[in-house]
């Protein structure tokens, strides 16, 4: 009898411990597919990250690699796209951060300011992050608060380790803030906290390079800082187009076009390039390529967070065009560098 019950109970039993084995077994591979993803974003390769995604997304929806396709899709400027999948990735969890965390980047890359602050705001609501706060303060910045911007990132700062890559970034973000708001002494000694946690990093003397030298009309200076990042990244677009255009200020046009180019080369979507040569060709009196150089800068991404200064561009170049654009200056005006007023991530990444 004892047999049988026992019998009995294998028979039951197996198909709810088979069902459990794949269960686990079907847990385990959304945890590799998840990990070999977090591995490319980690080196970089947001292309792969997101064929890995899109691989797990066709079989079944999972809000995780909604939220990692997003951020790949960040990185790679396809705001929209990583919009939609974080706004899915919120739909099926309401209380991942993460998720918010990406609808606040791509806000912030579409021009959605009220948006971005909200959804960033909502994500460290949900869970207070360092990088989310950085996130934050750039978006302040934007719309020049540099102080609640300080703000954030003297929080940021508090919850980094010592001399960690992150707190180097959260540095660096503090000298161009301060840059921009005129504080140059404090910039400067932000950006050399920076650089003593990092040194070998790229963009940080980009940046430097921009913000506390170029913008100030200190070309030369900002050409040193140039050279060392493309020294430390030969592919660094951003750096190359920043040198193209301080040599071409201080009047060496040849080396200046031929460093843009480089830029266009190794970024072809980069819409600073195009803001760059735009500006060389109207100085030029060249109008109907400078219209159309600005007119790719817009459709690259140069919006109204760099305070419309391509679209007033675009305005002067246009000599009546049917562009629906009102030129705001006299149309042989010499380019003025930003003021304070304009924005200021003008060429740093």
């Amino acid at each position: 009898m004892c047999t049988g019950i026992f019998a009995r109970m294998r028979t039951l039993l197996l198909p709810a411990l088979l069902i459990c084995g794949l269960s686990s077994m079907a847990q385990d591979r959304v945890a590799d597919r998840e990990a070999k993803v977090r591995a490319w974003l980690a080196r970089g390769k947001a292309y792969k990250a997101i064929a890995q995604c899109d691989a797990m997304l066709g079989a079944k929806p999972e809000p995780r690699f909604h939220v990692l396709r997003a951020e790949a899709l960040n990185r790679i400027g396809e705001h929209e796209k990583a919009l939609r999948d974080a706004w899915s990735a919120v739909q099926h969890f309401p209380g991942l951060a993460e998720a918010y965390h990406e609808m606040g980047v791509a806000e912030q890359g579409l021009v959605l300011g009220d948006s971005a602050e909200t959804h960033l705001r909502a994500a460290i609501a949900l869970k207070d992050r360092p990088d989310t706060r950085q996130r934050l303060a750039a978006v302040l910045m934007m719309r020049s608060d540099h102080p609640g911007a300080l703000a954030q990132l003297d929080t940021a700062a508090r919850a980094l380790p010592t001399g960690s890559a992150a707190l180097a970034s959260v540095e660096r973000a503090r000298g161009e803030c301060l840059a921009s708001a005129g504080d140059t002494v404090a910039a400067r000694a932000a950006f050399d906290r920076a650089l003593a946690i990092a040194p070998d990093d790229p963009v940080t003397y980009n940046s430097r390079g921009w913000f506390l030298h170029a913008l100030h009309g200190h070309h030369a200076a900002a050409v040193a800082d140039y050279d060392r990042a493309i020294r430390l990244n030969p592919n660094y677009s951003y750096a190359f187009n920043n040198r193209g255009w301080s040599r071409y200020r201080m009047g060496d046009v040849e080396k200046g076009l031929a460093d843009i180019e480089k830029a266009r080369r190794r970024k072809v979507f980069n819409p600073y390039i195009y803001r760059n040569l735009g500006v060389i060709a109207l100085e030029r009196g060249e109008r109907q390529r400078a219209c159309e150089q600005f007119r790719k800068a817009l459709a690259y991404g140069f919006t109204e967070r760099f305070g419309n200064e391509v679209k007033y561009l675009a305005a002067t170049a246009s000599t009546g065009a049917d562009n629906g654009l009102t030129p705001v200056q006299a149309p042989n005006a010499p380019l003025s560098a930003p003021t304070k007023n304009t924005p200021v991530r003008n060429n740093a990444p």
